[in-house]
């Protein structure tokens, strides 16, 4: 059971932000030649896909995870490293449902009424937020995957 916790709590991870990334740092700069409509259509299309496969991912992290620090560690007496990931991972958490229920959601209202001009000036608040959840993601994989070793 561990070992299955282990795998999907990993994958979970790495589906997630290796998400993030390649959104953050392949298909943004590789769409910079689209128009202002066709460009945050595009984003909405990929956001919502991708958004609903983010809520998966957060519940199986969180299911895996917390089901391994009761099974395999002393809970929240475990050894330090396992609260920083946590830390990072519950601030992770935190700006991507900032993302989804504040600028996302006006994205995708905008598209949707075909409001292009307010629909491009939510792209900087998203890719703000997009940049710190990569960063916070990559902190808490780096101490999960590491901090027995660090």
């Amino acid at each position: 059971m561990i070992g299955l916790l282990k795998v999907i709590h990993l994958l979970s991870a790495v589906l997630w932000i290796g998400g993030v990334f390649y959104a953050y740092g392949i298909l943004r700069p590789s769409v910079g030649f689209l128009s202002g409509p066709d460009r945050v259509t595009l984003w909405d299309r990929v956001f919502t896909r991708f958004f609903r496969w983010i809520w998966v991912l957060i519940a199986a992290l969180l299911i895996s995870g917390y089901g391994l620090l009761f099974s395999r560690f002393d809970g929240f007496a475990s050894p330090g490293y396992l609260h920083g990931m946590q830390l990072f991972g519950w601030l992770t958490i935190i700006a991507f449902v900032v993302l989804a229920f504040g600028p996302y959601r006006q994205l995708h209202m905008a598209v949707a009424a075909e409001d292009w001009s307010r629909a491009g000036e939510m792209i900087p608040g998203i890719r703000r937020l997009v940049h710190i959840i990569m960063w916070l993601g990559l902190v808490s994989i780096a101490i999960g995957g590491g901090g027995a070793y660090l």
